[in-house]
């Protein structure tokens, strides 16, 4: 989450709640170990036998060029109209960004927390991340922002906790709720929508081999064009058939 987007301008409120939110998601990784394996048999393209790797999900990432579409069968228009919420859908650019874009992130190894900073119950050490990729496909729902985020982890149980400073961020949630929603993410095959304003839906999805897969769906910025409609559990259908879109 960005400083220039949190809603209280003290410092030491933002410091407090980049803290939870780094825990929120050290925690995650902590615990990956015992998470829900990733080679369940439900969720996305899993029902048609065609699953998305990992590696599949990270070369298309370093693929994707300016002029770019949605990749792996993605199609926006479809999913509102299956959710019951069709709208004009058109592909957009957003902060600067092509309306698809994609990132590689090599991960990074365990690192002790800084000094003078009190040590979590239970994590004596940040943990590792593991090697992780995103696609990002921005579009607007008629006049509304909204941007598909497919976040792709190496090993199993973490992209939800990789994605969350982007759940947190654009579903404006309270240190609490990210606690919250942390401790109760989807399981493989769940969609799952954020408290409050819920203009952010989080499916877990099956993929092909070993890694962790969470597409995430939301109402982007600036907040004046958000589509009340288009939230809770309008949101969470929407997430859902574009869920079951993905393919290879």
């Amino acid at each position: 989450m960005t400083a220039d987007r949190l809603v209280d301008p003290h410092p030491s409120a933002a410091a407090k709640y980049r803290r939870i939110l780094a825990l929120a998601g050290a925690a995650g990784m902590a615990l990956a170990g015992s998470a829900c394996s990733s080679s369940g048999s439900s969720g996305g393209a899993a029902s048609g036998g065609e699953r998305l790797s990992y590696d599949r999900v990270a070369s298309t990432a370093k693929q994707l060029t300016g002029t770019s579409a949605c990749p792996f069968g993605l199609d926006p228009a479809a999913a509102l109209k299956a959710a019951g919420a069709e709208r004009t859908v058109t592909p957009a650019a957003s902060g600067g960004h092509p309306a698809a874009q994609g990132t590689v992130d090599p991960g990074r190894p365990a690192e002790a927390w800084p000094s003078g900073q009190p040590t979590p119950s239970g994590l004596p050490s940040i943990p590792a991340v593991p090697p992780n990729a995103s696609v990002v496909c921005n579009f607007t729902a008629s006049k509304a922002p909204v941007e598909i985020d497919l976040v792709a982890a190496s090993e199993g149980g973490v992209a939800v906790n990789l994605a969350l400073p982007q759940i947190a961020d654009l579903g404006n949630l309270r240190a609490a709720e990210v606690m919250a929603f942390s401790k109760d993410k989807p399981g493989i095959g769940q969609t799952r929508v954020t408290p409050g304003r819920g203009t952010v839906a989080v499916a877990r999805v099956a993929v092909a081999g070993k890694g962790d897969l969470a597409l995430v769906v939301s109402q982007g910025w600036p907040v004046t064009k958000t589509d009340p409609a288009l939230a809770g559990e309008s949101l969470r259908k929407v997430a859902e058939a574009l869920a079951a879109q993905l393919r290879p």
